[in-house]
C-alpha cells in the first residue's frame, strides 16, 4: 500500500460512531453509509486496523451486530447489518433473491456505448461461475464514461473485472485498472480512491413484506471529479 493511500486508512481509522450515517433503521436490521477505504469487518488481511464499520455500528447501537453483506475497501455504499444472528440469515435469504436490487456508478475508461451487459463467467475460487452484470451509461465526459450499473450475480470483484475484461477499466482500480490513466486521475483530479460507489440499495424486508429501498448521494471526492470535468449540473444534482 502506497504511503497517500496508508495515510487515507490513517483518516478512516479516526471516524467515530457519530460520524457514521444510518440510512434505515428497524427491531431487525439497519442499513448504514460505509465510507470508502474502512473495511466492513476485521478480517485476518487487515488485523492490524484499528477500526472497521462493524465496531462503529455497535458501538452506535450498543449492541452486537452482524454484517449481512460487504463492499471492497475503497467502494462506498450502503452496508446492512443485522441486529440478531437469526435476523442476519433471514436477510441473507433475501440478498439473491430477484427482488433485491444493487446498483452502482462507476466511471470507467473510454465510450461505453448505450444500454447493455456483460455475460461471461468469472473464476469464484476453483471454479468458473454465471456473472451478469447490467450497465447503462449516463454521460461521456472525454476519455471516459459515467455509468450505472447493476450486478444479477455476485462474484468477487465482478464489476471491475468485468469491465476490466472489456477494456473499460474503471478508473483509479488499481489492481484491474490502467496505470497510467490511474496516476492521471491521481494528478488532475487528486483521485485516490477507486471511482465505484454503491448507489441504491432495495430489498425485501422478510418481517413486513415490504420493500426497503435506501440511495447513497455520491461522496464528494468523486463528485468533485464529475463537477471538474464538467458534467452539467442537472445530472450531477441527480446523484
Amino acid at each position: 500500500m502506497s504511503e497517500s493511500n496508508d495515510l487515507l486508512v490513517e483518516r478512516s481509522s479516526q471516524l467515530t460512531p457519530e460520524d457514521i450515517v444510518f440510512l434505515h433503521e428497524d427491531e431487525n436490521f439497519v442499513i448504514v453509509d460505509k465510507p470508502s477505504w474502512l473495511i466492513v469487518h476485521p478480517f485476518k488481511r487487515f488485523h492490524h486496523e484499528k477500526t472497521n464499520l462493524m465496531k462503529l455500528v455497535r458501538d452506535r447501537l450498543g449492541q452486537y451486530v452482524y454484517p449481512v453483506h460487504r463492499l471492497d475497501r475503497q467502494v462506498s455504499g450502503p452496508i446492512i447489518f443485522a441486529l440478531s444472528p437469526e435476523a442476519a440469515k433471514t436477510i441473507q435469504d433475501q440478498w439473491h433473491s430477484d427482488q433485491t436490487k444493487k446498483e452502482y456508478l462507476t466511471l470507467c475508461k473510454g465510450h461505453l456505448e448505450g444500454n447493455g451487459q456483460f455475460n461471461f463467467p468469472l473464476r469464484d475460487k476453483k471454479f468458473k461461475k454465471k456473472s451478469l452484470t447490467l450497465y447503462r451509461v449516463m454521460e461521456h465526459l472525454d476519455d471516459c464514461s459515467l455509468v450505472r450499473v447493476e450486478i444479477k450475480t455476485g462474484r468477487r470483484h465482478q464489476i471491475r473485472r468485468h469491465f476490466s475484461r472489456r477494456m473499460h477499466h474503471i478508473i483509479g482500480d488499481r489492481r484491474y485498472g490502467h496505470k497510467d490513466l490511474n496516476d492521471h486521475y491521481l494528478e488532475e483530479y487528486q483521485l485516490q480512491r477507486i471511482f465505484l460507489h454503491s448507489y441504491k440499495l432495495r430489498i425485501p424486508n422478510p418481517w413486513t413484506m415490504k420493500m426497503v429501498q435506501v440511495t447513497c448521494p455520491l461522496p464528494p471526492e468523486l463528485r468533485s471529479v464529475l463537477k471538474k470535468k464538467g458534467l452539467e449540473e442537472s445530472i450531477l444534482s441527480s446523484i
